[in-house]
């Protein structure tokens, strides 16, 4: 009797299971039919790649954005070395950063912007590092901050960022960046900054040397520019034709030499092995019984391999009368 009874119950168990199996089989089928399971869905939307872009508008990204000559210069306009963003302070007091002494410590305050105004930048690394004066030379590290920078429109915008720096040991003229690296940007290509100036006394003529080193992985061949070019009061913007005008100013070319002066760059056009480095001598000759003091921008070029030229950078000469 036992025995009977486990068989009735394997039987009926066995039906039930086939029962439930057709069941599901149905609903599946159904499915199908009305355009795909829960479980296809998904898999159609699931991402092919591990790293996704996300372009919902939801989404947002910072503008962290620094006077970046590099970028500027790429972009057609006239530029200066003395870069608005940097100051350089010894015991709290402002300094001229083509005077300073060697073994010294100085405060570095560097300023940082936000262009976005959706999404603020939040601890974002700030390198400073130093050059030996020139144009392509070595960069060396000196420290990393974290700022954040606030949406355009609040307090926090422009951020700033500080560092002691103490110079070389040994004296000389020495150039500094401010690297901005954020995780996000809208616009990867103005986060370097850089301050490079000089200060000659004429006595007519007046003349300065600066390194010139071939930074790329090819041989190159170089140029300069030169103009008197220097940042002035920002003004509003606006659509009057007058406003306009005084913003196409900016542009490569617009600020030649005044009438009288004369700048030699020798030599006129180096051409240069990979990491090769030469003394650049420009010689600035002012008119005869000029006073007071004159920015002179020298801006150096380098031909790509399709022969277009790209900036690769430059010098701000302040000359004064001696």
């Amino acid at each position: 009797m036992r025995a009977i009874l486990r068989t009735l119950r394997s039987i009926t168990l066995g039906l039930l299971l086939a029962l439930l199996g057709l069941l599901r089989s149905l609903l599946s089928l159904v499915r199908r039919k009305r355009g795909g399971t829960s479980d296809d869905a998904h898999e159609r939307r699931r991402a092919r790649t591990q790293c996704v872009p996300i372009d919902d508008p939801a989404y947002v990204r910072p503008d962290p954005v620094i006077y970046d000559q590099y970028f500027l210069a790429g972009l057609g306009f006239n530029v200066t070395w003395d870069n608005p963003d940097f100051a350089v302070f010894l015991k709290g007091v402002p300094v001229s950063s083509h005077d300073l002494h060697e073994n010294t410590n100085y405060d570095v305050v560097v300023r940082v912007w936000n262009g976005s105004k959706d999404c603020p930048v939040v601890m974002m690394p700030v390198h400073l590092s130093y050059l030996s004066f020139g144009v392509g030379t070595v960069s060396h590290p000196i420290d990393t901050q974290l700022v954040d920078v606030g949406v355009k429109g609040t307090p926090t915008n422009p951020s700033f960022a500080r560092f002691v720096w103490r110079t070389p040991p040994t004296p000389g003229h020495y150039c500094l960046q401010a690297l901005l690296d954020p995780v996000a940007d809208e616009e990867f290509g103005n986060n370097l900054g850089q301050h490079n100036t000089d200060v000659v006394e004429t006595h007519s003529p007046g003349t300065f040397v600066f390194s010139l080193r071939n930074g790329g992985i090819t041989r190159r061949q170089f140029s300069f520019d030169v103009d008197t070019y220097a940042l002035g009061p920002i003004g509003p913007c606006s659509e009057d034709p007058a406003d306009l005008e005084r913003r196409q100013a900016y542009h490569r070319g617009e600020h030649p030499l005044p009438a009288g002066w004369s700048v030699d760059v020798v030599p006129p056009a180096p051409v240069l092995d990979v990491v090769e480095e030469i003394p650049i001598a420009v010689t600035v000759t002012p008119p005869g019984g000029w006073t007071g003091s004159q920015a002179i921008n020298v801006h150096t070029y380098y031909l790509d391999g399709g022969g277009i030229q790209r900036p690769a950078g430059g010098v701000t000469l302040t000359v004064t009368a001696s």
